[in-house]
């Protein structure tokens, strides 16, 4: 009996334990369905123009100053500020009666100094015959050959002084210089004006359809432009037309190119700069003068430069880490050197072959040696697979 009891148990035993080892064996291997799915792009290869960007401020292709050239009250402002006006319009009247009173006083002058030279040719001529024929002394002659060219100097200073009151008073109605936008009045109606005070520029006119753009360069700075172009086989600037853009303040590219203009001859030695001014096309009259923007001019060409997005780069206390798709899709961290960041790119100097599959992880917690499902990035959505 007891014998029996035992067997019977034993049998309960191997039954309960028959079901755990089914499990064991049956139990199956997870799919690849089951692993995260992270996108990847391959590393690209381009030729990668290098910027260098300085600051400077527009100015128009001509400021002209308008200034006082003679003193008064201000009779007149003859234009809307802030418009276009025209080579030669009127653009404000200075009392004119002063100089009115000079013009008439200097004609006075010049008609008295004429009927004096008429008197003194007609006593030459009448004293001239006359020495001829010994009627008179050679120094009566004489007398009357000085009259006559005083007389002939009087009627020349008077008629240049009258020209010269003329003058002012046509200075008295100020004319624009040049076609052109101009500024905000710097005085008003009733102002005295004078050529000695600070009010003596009046307003100022800009040629706007070319806008200049003037920036500083330091002598360090220009230094490593010249040896970037010489690196890159790069003609010298004074060899070539050197494109740029402009960096507008609103963070913006300014939609038309330009060109260097000029380059200063020297080094400033008070400030160690190098002044330049390039100059962009303005036919929307977007730019005014007194912009502060950021030039931008190629300087180098990094040739066949490894090229990843920026958001598959993370920093780790100055490392730069990149998270690579191996053949076995596992994630591998890879140390690499980050160079010039362009758009939404960064260039890559060291740490890649070029053949790698860059993972996108983005704010994904995947450690290292996690397998993955690879999904090209050119299959996501427009949405999320912009780099």
């Amino acid at each position: 009996m007891l014998y029996s009891c035992r067997q019977f148990l034993k049998r309960i035993a191997i039954l309960g334990v028959l079901p755990f080892l089914f499990s064991c064996s049956h139990e199956e291997k997870p799919s690849q369905s089951q692993f995260p799915e992270v996108p990847w792009i391959q590393v690209r290869k381009a030729d990668v123009p290098v910027f260098q960007e300085f600051v400077g401020q527009t100015m128009g292709q001509a400021d002209i100053d308008i200034q006082t050239r003679v003193d008064g009250i201000c009779m007149g402002i003859h234009f809307r500020e802030g418009s276009y006006v025209n080579k030669g319009q009127l653009l404000y009247s200075i009392d004119p009666q002063p100089y009115e009173g000079k013009v008439e006083q200097v004609r006075g002058q010049l008609a008295e100094a004429k009927s004096y030279l008429a008197n003194a040719d007609a006593d030459l001529k009448r004293i001239k015959p006359l020495a001829e024929m010994n009627a008179v002394s050679k120094r009566e002659l004489d007398a009357a050959v000085a009259k006559f060219e005083a007389a002939k100097a009087r009627v020349s200073s008077a008629t240049a002084l009258l020209s010269n009151q003329q003058l002012e008073l046509g200075y008295c109605k100020i004319t624009a210089p040049i076609d052109g936008i101009i500024g905000i009045s710097k005085i008003k109606e009733g102002d005295y004006v004078s050529r000695l005070s600070s009010k003596s520029i009046l307003n100022t006119i800009s040629q706007l359809k070319t806008v200049r753009v003037r920036f500083s360069v330091s002598e360090s700075a220009f230094l490593k432009y010249r040896e970037q172009m010489k690196n890159s086989g790069i003609d010298a600037p004074e060899n070539r037309k050197i494109e740029t853009e402009l960096l507008l303040s609103d963070g913006s590219t300014y939609k038309h190119k330009g060109f260097i203009n000029f380059a200063d001859r020297g080094i400033d030695p008070t400030t160690g700069t190098l002044t330049i001014e390039s100059e962009f096309p303005n036919p929307e009259n977007e730019l005014r003068p007194g912009q502060f923007v950021r030039v931008k001019l190629i300087s180098a060409t990094l040739k066949d430069a490894m090229i990843i997005p920026q958001r598959a780069v993370s920093e780790i206390q100055g490392i730069y880490q990149v998270n690579i798709i191996d053949n076995a899709d596992k994630i591998q961290i890879k140390i690499v050197t980050a160079g010039l960041k362009f758009g939404n790119d960064w260039v890559i100097e060291k740490g890649l072959e070029g053949t790698e599959r860059i993972a996108l992880l983005g704010n994904q917690f995947i450690r290292n040696n996690t397998l993955v499902k690879p999904v090209s990035a050119k299959a996501q959505t427009p949405e999320s697979g912009k780099n």
